[in-house]
């Protein structure tokens, strides 16, 4: 079932995109992106709130083996409901969330370290802004590595 925020933002992505529809040049492209980002932000807001559903039915199993220990010892513990309490905890979108947020903070470093380098360039520090525009690849590397692992 679709909350009432749920179906203001869908509402909202509509009216965006008939509005960009009526419009011409640069406020057109302008409404039409923030739409489809508000849509993108829905769908990955509605994926983390899927996967709290599943991190709090997996507190409830737990919690209901914490209770019920004896039932646990007696039936054994693989078929006590553990590894569906396991399997509930796997939380890839916010594992890709948390990495997508580590990986812009390693890109906003790596922009530094080129602003960094054009002050140094522009200063004569040649030897310094050669090594910093590397590090700066460096670090704009370790981000993409951030992105990948999140991936597997």
């Amino acid at each position: 079932m679709e909350s009432m925020a749920e179906g203001m933002i869908k509402d909202l992505v509509a009216s965006g995109h008939a509005l960009a529809d009526d419009m011409t040049g640069a406020p057109s492209v302008l409404i039409r992106c923030l739409a489809a980002q508000l849509e993108v932000q829905l769908v990955r807001a509605n994926a983390l709130a899927a996967e709290n559903a599943g991190l709090k039915a997996a507190k409830e199993i737990i919690r209901h083996l914490n209770v019920n220990r004896e039932e646990a010892n007696f039936c054994g513990i693989d078929d006590c409901y553990i590894d569906d309490a396991v399997a509930a905890m796997i939380t890839p979108v916010t594992d890709a969330f948390l990495a997508e947020v580590r990986a812009q903070g390693v890109e906003r470093y790596a922009a530094q370290l080129k602003s960094e380098a054009v002050l140094a360039d522009e200063t004569g520090w040649d030897g310094a802004a050669k090594f910093l525009i590397s590090e700066s690849e460096k670090v704009l590397a370790f981000a993409a590595q951030l992105r990948q692992e999140a991936d597997k």
